[in-house]
């Protein structure tokens, strides 16, 4: 059952290569990561090698770590659900999206993005295809002729400092426990001396 109040929805986009993403932007394409915003928590996807852990944490809204520099924010629309329910809709998520399933070309924050955004507002706004379409390029080409596609244009799945916190969505004021973070995964730029 759906609450009387509407929740805002946005996506926050970072840019994971500034100055591949300056120019990319142009033709529709670019290196970035994303998080779905909802309820005054920014909720996002990535690697770590624990089975049977999510690899979905949230954050404060446009705070995720370095590599990735905030781009925009895109307003996408408003949920009807609590934040009971968001967060229901949010533990679906964080059993589907464990943190060694993320793929950099299949199955990264702008996939898990794409999913939350299309599970709290089915009628609503869209993530939009520039964000993700580069590994969708990139998976193509990798799937139908994986020579174009070498180990160092994929770049490199790197630890940065982060929390994770306990997952609860809410208004952003308890943040959870600090101590019990842990580090958060995300794409590392490519090294242009790697090609």
């Amino acid at each position: 059952m759906a609450s009387a109040s509407a929740a805002s929805v946005r996506v926050h986009v970072y840019d994971l290569n500034t100055d591949l993403n300056d120019y990319g932007i142009y033709v529709g394409v670019g290196i970035f990561h994303t998080g779905c915003e909802v309820y005054g928590r920014e909720y996002a996807f990535g690697y770590h090698d624990e089975d049977n852990e999510t690899g979905v944490f949230d954050l404060e809204p446009r705070a995720a770590p370095a590599p990735a520099v905030f781009r925009e924010t895109i307003e996408i629309g408003e949920t009807k659900y609590s934040v009971e329910e968001c967060a229901r809709v949010i533990g679906r998520l964080k059993r589907a999206f464990p943190g060694p399933s993320y793929d950099l070309l299949k199955r990264n924050c702008n996939t898990f993005t794409e999913a939350l955004v299309e599970a709290l507002c089915p009628e609503g706004g869209k993530v939009p295809g520039y964000v993700n379409r580069l590994a969708h390029i990139g998976r193509f080409a990798n799937d139908y002729a994986p020579c174009f596609v070498p180990a160092s244009i994929r770049g490199a799945i790197t630890t940065v400092p982060g929390k994770l916190t306990n997952g609860e969505v809410g208004d952003g004021e308890d943040a959870g426990d600090e101590d019990a973070g842990e580090d958060i995964q995300l794409l590392a730029p490519v090294d242009p001396r790697m090609e």
